[in-house]
């Protein structure tokens, strides 16, 4: 087995479990184990983009994403106290339709998104080590890691943004239904 069929082997892996994370996210009932299992998913993508090269990019996911905004997120739970209560949720609540067809829209609107990328001219740069030199002609760290972000990586960006957004309005809905 070369180089490459062992890290494709170790990103395949790394996806395995984000999934399996972000299933126990989806289905669990209890909010802590919710948010351990985001924490999974976010730190099992820190790895996917530390296998693939990107380490200021995983460096960040770690420290912004699974590190402040988790110890936020699982604060929060502890402050509210938020516990299973037995109630069975109507899906016929205008919440619930609402909710749905705003998950339709911003679905819509990334799915048109990504499709218009396929079109846009790709920017070829070249990966690996980056000399000072090549970095100034590029314009800059923050533009080489602007245009890797936002061309390369812009998928991943947005549905991590998505994911932590819709863990934002549950987290705040579990709360205003306890203080309800």
């Amino acid at each position: 087995m070369d180089n490459l069929d062992f890290l494709n082997c170790v990103i395949t892996i790394l996806g395995i479990f984000a999934g399996l994370s972000g299933l126990v996210l989806l289905f669990s009932k209890q909010p802590l184990t919710c948010a351990l299992g985001l924490l999974g998913v976010l730190i099992f993508t820190a790895g996917i983009y530390g296998m693939i090269g990107e380490h200021f990019i995983a460096t960040i996911q770690l420290v912004v994403y699974a590190g402040a905004i988790m110890v936020l997120f699982i604060f929060s739970i502890m402050l509210f106290n938020i516990k299973h209560d037995g109630e069975k949720f109507d899906w016929k609540s205008p919440f619930f339709v609402v909710s749905l067809l705003l998950v339709g829209v911003i679905f819509t609107l990334l799915a048109r998104t990504v499709l218009q990328s396929f079109d846009m001219p790709v920017i070829e740069s070249q990966r690996g080590i980056f000399t000072r030199s090549m970095i100034a002609e590029l314009g800059g760290n923050s533009q080489v890691l602007a245009h890797s972000l936002f061309t390369q990586h812009f998928i991943s960006f947005e549905a991590i943004s998505l994911a932590l957004l819709i863990a934002l309005v549950g987290a705040v809905v579990l709360a205003k239904r306890k203080f309800d």
